[in-house]
């Protein structure tokens, strides 16, 4: 039997070994390397394309993306729904957009927006619809006090002695409130400012924030700024006060909104419904269906009602300057009505040429439309009730700081 068997293994073999020759015979006439290459390229899958820009002085988010590859379509709905939860107005030279691109080459599956290292704002495609993703790297961050004295001007010695130009700017802004630099400027004056710095890695990172500031001098006598922090960053309120709370913005309007985000900036850019470029002659405010609204200054109602694409909208003279108020859902005013700085005049809303609730606000100087951005604005002209002793809770906790910092020896403060 044993011998049976061996005999019938090595038939099947014989059987195989004849069988695998005809295939090889076959293989070789019809050429089998080239069908291998045309599998392997069918199955083979590239890397998503990944570009990267630094947005420069002058640019748009609009064109940066458009030169970046991006379909007007694309940049339409991206940067519609980017601002949702970024201010669009705070986008600055130097923060950089990353755009990837699917293995076509054209479509966009995801774009992030960093203005520093640290932080990444995410918008990506999920499925027909868009999604957002936030990360925030941690960061060290420490007080640092500015001291100085002027020699001729202020801001040449802030500048000299280290601070950004958007701190120096913001210093300006606080004590020119209550301090004529022009007439009153010394040399030997002396100013004191604390900034709270941002360090990645041992790295400064940009955007300090001002937290104090103050002057003493021969003319202007002594002036101080504290900053007030409200709950939500887009509170209009945030910002520098003096020690009664009052708002410290020279010459400042009122916000026309308590919480100014910006989803959609002044000037030239990809029109969310039309997908074309257009002039936006205005900033778009986020604002949910019901908002109250708020004429920034004194002025004479103009118009009041239903306005074609604006939907219901309200115009105010105030002397050269006119404010556009448009999409809201109801108005409270009357052309020909005079009114107050802060009078509520609205409510916002999704009226007219509009694909979500918001609030558009333009700004006519002398007839011609400019960015209402470069108005001084505050959110009040001076902080009342919760706020004003929030206000000085905080106030309290920055004269400790300071007081900290002076009793290790860097400064000796004239409190």
């Amino acid at each position: 039997m044993m011998k049976y068997k061996k005999l019938g293994l090595y038939a099947i073999v014989a059987v195989i070994a004849v069988m695998f020759m005809v295939m090889l015979i076959k293989c070789s006439a019809n050429n089998t390397s080239e069908p291998e290459v045309i599998q392997m390229e069918n199955t083979y899958v590239p890397e998503p394309t990944y570009i990267m820009k630094e947005i420069e002085k002058g640019e748009s988010i609009y064109q940066v993306l458009t030169e970046m590859g991006v379909t007007i379509e694309a940049v339409a709905d991206f940067t519609i729904f980017m601002g949702e939860y970024v201010d669009i107005s705070t986008i600055q030279p130097g923060d950089s957009l990353k755009v990837k691109f699917a293995t076509d080459g054209a479509t966009v599956e995801e774009i992030i927006y960093k203005p520093d290292l640290t932080t990444s704002h995410i918008m990506y495609n999920v499925g027909d619809s868009l999604a957002y993703g936030y990360i925030e790297e941690p960061v060290d961050e420490e007080f640092r006090l500015v001291t100085g004295e002027v020699e001729n001007t202020l801001d040449a010695a802030l500048l000299g002695a280290g601070l950004e130009a958007s701190v120096k700017q913001e210093v300006n802004n606080a004590l020119e409130a209550s301090i004529s630099f022009q007439t009153d400027t010394r040399k030997g004056d002396v100013f004191h400012v604390l900034v709270k710095e941002r360090f990645f890695h041992g790295e400064k990172l940009p955007r300090a924030k001002l937290i104090y500031a103050s002057y003493e001098g021969k003319v202007a006598k002594f002036k101080e700024a504290f900053r007030y922090t409200d709950d939500d960053v887009s509170s209009a309120l945030n910002g520098m006060y003096s020690t009664e709370g009052k708002a410290l913005v020279h010459n400042a309007v009122r916000t026309p909104l308590d919480y100014m985000h910006v989803t959609s900036p002044f000037g030239k850019r990809i029109h969310p419904i039309s997908r074309k470029w257009k002039m936006h002659l205005g900033m778009d405010l986020r604002a949910r269906t019901g908002t109250p609204v708020y004429a920034v200054a004194a002025g004479r109602i103009v118009s009041a009602g239903p306005n074609g694409g604006n939907g219901k909208e309200v115009r105010i003279k105030h002397n050269d300057m006119l404010t556009h108020y448009a999409h809201l859902s109801k108005v409270f005013v009357r052309k020909g009505q005079v009114v107050k700085k802060g009078t509520k005049i609205g409510l916002a809303g999704n009226t007219g040429y509009s694909q979500a609730p918001h609030l558009h606000f333009g700004l006519q100087k002398n007839g011609k439309w400019i960015n209402p951005k470069n108005l001084r604005m505050v959110g009040a002209q001076k902080l009342e009730g919760d706020k004003l002793k929030r206000f000085r809770s905080q106030m309290e906790e920055i004269r400790k700081d300071l007081a900290k910092i002076s009793s290790n020896g860097q400064d000796n403060f004239p409190f």
